[in-house]
């Protein structure tokens, strides 16, 4: 499947509100009302990611890179690669979080990575579960701490609310 192919069935992928944005018509008050009527149907959708149109699009430009994009014999990253970064950040991210900038690798890997004035993050996708992290702010120091990643990847997901949070301007504070 090509990734614009998949883009598409994205689009088409239910999405999850949360409680407050549920599209919940009411039951009937008839309690012999059938569950499957027209009525009675909760519709559950993918929770907005401002990021994610622009993420998704970026993808789509890196599975078709040609081979030796980068001057010499460098993959283009791979579908599996791209589709298992964005499920992973689909999970790892709020719907805040600042949008990534995505870098391909030359053996068909890529980097994941945010640069803002509270540190870095760096996420080398080098397949399907198997992603390096790299972090540094100003507690970890100029080398910064990495963890190499398969199933568990909530360490990240606290990285990356850390760095989303917002600057706390200390006037403001001691006001």
């Amino acid at each position: 499947m090509s990734w614009s192919g998949a883009n598409a069935a994205f689009s088409r992928t239910p999405r999850l509100l949360s409680a407050g944005q549920m599209n919940v018509s009411p039951a009937k008050a008839d309690p012999s009302a059938s569950r499957t009527s027209s009525l009675n149907r909760l519709i559950v959708q993918a929770p907005h990611r401002a990021w994610r149109e622009e993420v998704e699009a970026t993808l789509s430009e890196l599975v078709r890179l040609p081979v030796g994009w980068d001057g010499y014999r460098a993959e283009p990253v791979s579908f599996e690669t791209a589709n298992f970064a964005l499920r992973m950040l689909e999970s790892i991210c709020g719907s805040d979080t600042p949008v990534p900038q995505l870098v391909p690798g030359d053996g068909g890997d890529m980097q994941i990575e945010w640069h803002t004035h509270k540190g870095d993050i760096e996420l080398h996708v080098r397949g399907a579960n198997s992603v390096h992290a790299w972090r540094s702010t100003e507690n970890t120091g100029p080398n910064g701490e990495e963890i190499n990643l398969t199933f568990n990847f909530l360490p990240i997901v606290a990285w990356i609310e850390q760095l989303s949070e917002p600057m706390v301007d200390a006037d403001a504070a001691a006001a």
